[in-house]
């Protein structure tokens, strides 16, 4: 495998990149480190490049098909990685992550149903309940010694109100940095199972966890739980 620079500084500056813009103006862009958006500044990667390059050459851009080897990839990526054979058929297409949780509270929650944040969490989460005309129900997590853990006796008691039809989960939780353990998981998803609430897990940070914190997929829990969730 090719070494990669990861210490490389990119001046995006030179790009309508929305990271570096955000900096106060008047700052020196260089000096100060936009954390407020989820992005890379990592150059990508030579294969990839070569991929769009080879893409681009072609000079025609229409509506294509999904390229036939990009479910197979998925699966066998998951399985290997994190130990997960997810079925084919399960597997559905959407624009982006919150596109997806807008259409499962339009789906599986009617208006002014809740839907359970546990905070500190991704904004984004409170726009699209609010957007969509669901209510947010709110599950603090509990920051003890350094360390967030899920309220779950807060939980237990909000998840008991007939209201409150679904959760949001953020797995790994952004922004808190948290990889919830399998045994935490398990806890969590008991509780929504036994009081009937969904569970719609935002995965998106899977690949990105040090070494000792494994990520463990919601769906890969029991099959009860995956039939239970998004």
């Amino acid at each position: 495998m090719t070494a990669f620079n990861f210490d490389e500084e990119i001046d995006r500056r030179e790009v309508p990149a929305l990271k570096p813009h955000r900096i106060v103006l008047g700052a020196d862009g260089m000096d100060l480190f936009p954390a407020g958006v989820a992005d890379m500044d990592f150059r990508v990667a030579p294969p990839i490049l070569d991929a769009m390059k080879q893409r681009l050459q072609h000079g025609v851009f229409g509506y294509e098909t999904v390229p036939t080897g990009l479910f197979p990839a998925l699966i066998k990526w998951f399985d290997a990685h994190h130990g997960w054979c997810i079925d084919r058929d399960h597997i559905l297409r959407a624009p982006n992550v919150l596109n997806s949780l807008a259409i499962s509270a339009t789906l599986f929650a009617n208006p002014g149903d809740g839907i359970i944040v546990q905070p500190p969490v991704f904004f984004d989460f409170y726009d699209i309940i609010a957007e969509n005309h669901r209510k947010m129900i709110s599950n603090p997590l509990i920051l003890r010694d350094g360390r967030y853990e899920f309220d779950f006796a807060g939980l237990e008691r909000i998840a008991a109100d007939p209201r409150a039809r679904m959760l949001y989960l953020c797995n790994p939780h952004n922004p808190v940095g948290r990889v919830w353990t399998r045994e935490e998981l398990g806890r969590l998803a008991e509780i929504c199972r036994c009081n009937g609430v969904l569970v719609v897990s935002d995965e998106i940070h899977a690949d990105i966890t040090f070494p000792g914190h494994p990520y463990t997929p919601f769906a890969s829990l029991s099959e009860v739980d995956a039939q239970n969730s998004v």
